[in-house]
């Protein structure tokens, strides 16, 4: 079996030598911080060598890749693909995924991450890996992108954002025929309403639904819908969309149109279901 294995930085080894000195004093001074960055940084090299040494024991052929670093080689040769850090990790990763591949998400750190797209941690990893093949599977859907007729993008597994990059400005733009001016539209999966969406105020969608939620946000009793497509077209001189967070990114600027589909779905490894029942019993009792 060829595995690409997918691994995220700690916030340690990605910024204790920083070349801005705020963040190197907050991180590497204050002897609370410096104690839970180096904490979480040997627990996230610890998951990953239990990854490595499972698979390796499995006879597996590892391609081990930093996140920042992944082509579409690296996932097209793979016979399964796992990350590991947490669901910034996974959803990275996921835009790479374009076939049936099967992806498989370990929380590295479950104490500071929520990792709801990842199945296991460290602890439990062997045992899942070993029952891999006869173990539960999610098929999420997806959804794809085109801008004035033409396909781009990442599929988005989570959610999509349409916005001024300015926080603090408007964002224009046409809907059906209607006008819109607040804080932008979010769009979110059925994977990620219990994400954003979530906290806007929306209910979550039938994890396995392959329509999406969208949220005019910024706007008194925020008008929101469930559809299977959308068209946006953007007032915006210099708009933006922001897919699955805030790492990816793509123009959307006055006068451009944007077609919102649904688009291919991609098999997780694991019980999400499961997690989702237990994210909101949590929530329900936190708040």
């Amino acid at each position: 079996m060829k595995v690409a294995l997918i691994y995220k930085k700690s916030v340690w080894e990605l910024f204790s030598n920083s070349k801005d000195s705020n963040v190197s004093s907050y991180i590497s001074g204050k002897a609370e911080a410096k104690e839970a960055f180096q904490e979480s940084h040997q627990t996230q090299k610890n998951t990953i060598q239990t990854v490595k040494n499972t698979l390796s024991a499995s006879g597996a052929e590892i391609n081990m890749v930093y996140r920042s670093e992944i082509t579409e080689s690296t996932i097209s040769s793979a016979d399964l693909v796992i990350s590991v850090g947490g669901d910034g990790t996974f959803l990275e990763t996921s835009h790479y995924i374009t076939d049936t591949t099967p992806m498989l998400g370990v929380n590295s750190d479950p104490v500071r991450s929520v990792g709801f797209f990842c199945s296991c941690t460290g602890d439990n990893f062997e045992e899942l890996f070993n029952n891999v093949n006869n173990g539960p599977r999610t098929n999420l859907s997806r959804i794809s992108l085109k801008i004035d007729g033409i396909s781009v993008g990442p599929p988005v597994l989570n959610d999509l954002l349409f916005a001024n990059p300015n926080p603090a400005a408007t964002t224009r733009y046409e809907v059906e025929g209607e006008t819109y001016r607040n804080s932008g539209i979010l769009i979110s999966t059925a994977a990620g309403s219990t994400a954003w969406s979530f906290q806007e105020g929306l209910d979550p969608l039938p994890l396995t639904s392959d329509k999406f939620q969208f949220i005019h946000r910024g706007t008194r009793e925020s008008a929101s819908g469930i559809t299977s497509s959308v068209k946006i077209d953007s007032l915006t001189r210099k708009g933006k969309l922001f897919i699955d967070g805030e790492h990816y990114s793509l123009p959307l600027c006055i006068g451009q149109s944007l077609e919102i589909k649904c688009g291919q779905s991609i098999n997780v490894i694991g019980d999400l279901e499961l997690k989702r029942s237990q994210f909101i019993q949590q929530y329900l009792k936190s708040s």
